[in-house]
């Protein structure tokens, strides 16, 4: 079976040079597979870990902390291929919605680490959907959570409102480093713990799954540029997601009855809906081929996928 990265998914959206380098998968039958253990970066690696850096215009983290976590991901090979695989749904609504607010695209790939890309994700401090927003943040961010419908675990809802996160946190710590470690523990942690100053210099004052948050970001994107290097086997299916956005108040029973749905399928591609009802201005998803409006916009994706966006 042919390896992919899951981002060749992006292919159609991608624009810039540095991002198309990320995201075609590395083709070499001379390559010696690594699967975990001592094991050094090759100079093309050096080179795409500086490419990354300049990205987002911070230091390359130290190669000892990357090379940690590309093990650690190595010695759950299994959950973090699903992750990629179940990234697969997700990643051509995500990257849109990041260049809309001009953010950079490998951001995209957040949820590999904040949510493993489960939709139905719940942390124990009570952190839910892709992005692992709390109800506070949300509501802050215009998601609506209550005992009806929780758009935390809306994917374009969550993603618009995560957008606008990173980009208040950006322009409140004017660097990644501090943005991204203030993602995983809010801004408030990261203000009273470094002052706003130097991500590497104050890192030890973090908690610890923050401090090695930029480290374990680093490494996911080196293991998706590099599946077949690290034994990374992603064979993925083609993939059909339909989003709908309902214009009035639906029964879900309505829709499972229009469109011969099992109401459990309904329930994995909808966990944002908690009730029988469907208010308006919900998005729905769909497989493809299950579609609940009409007039809908078809992309193609290079791959055979299809996204349909009303």
């Amino acid at each position: 079976m042919k390896i992919v990265m899951l981002l060749t998914l992006a292919l159609l959206f991608s624009c810039t040079p540095t991002i198309r380098q990320s995201i075609f998968p590395y083709k070499n039958s001379n390559i010696d597979v690594v699967k975990k253990g001592n094991f050094g970066f090759s100079e093309e690696e050096e080179k795409f870990l500086a490419q990354e850096a300049k990205v987002f215009n911070i230091e390359i983290p130290d190669r000892e902390e990357i090379r940690r976590f590309v093990n650690y991901f190595l010695a759950n090979r299994q959950s973090f291929e699903n992750t990629l695989r179940r990234a697969s749904y997700y990643i051509p609504i995500i990257l849109p919605i990041l260049q809309k607010h001009g953010l950079p695209e490998e951001l995209a790939l957040l949820p590999a680490i904040e949510s493993a890309f489960n939709p139905f994700a719940v942390s124990r401090a009570g952190a839910a959907g892709l992005w692992q927003f709390i109800p506070s943040t949300a509501r802050r961010y215009g998601l609506r959570v209550d005992g009806e419908i929780d758009e935390r675990f809306d994917v374009i809802k969550s993603t618009e409102a995560a957008a606008m996160y990173l980009k208040d946190l950006y322009q409140a710590f004017k660097n990644w480093e501090l943005a991204l470690a203030a993602y995983n523990c809010g801004e408030s942690c990261v203000a009273r713990r470094t002052g706003g100053i130097n991500f590497w210099e104050t890192q030890n004052f973090l908690p610890l799954e923050t401090k090695n948050y930029v480290p374990a970001f680093f490494a996911v994107l080196l293991l998706t540029r590099y599946p077949e290097k690290y034994g990374l086997n992603i064979n993925m299916e083609k993939v059909g997601l339909v989003v709908n956005k309902v214009q009035e108040e639906t029964k879900v029973e309505k829709v499972l009855a229009d469109k011969n749905l099992k109401e459990s399928v309904f329930r994995d591609f909808n966990p944002h809906i908690r009730g029988d009802r469907i208010p308006a201005g919900t998005y729905i998803y769909l497989p493809q081929g299950q579609t609940a409006l009409k007039e809908e916009k078809t992309i193609l994706l290079e791959n055979g996928a299809k996204v349909i966006i009303r």
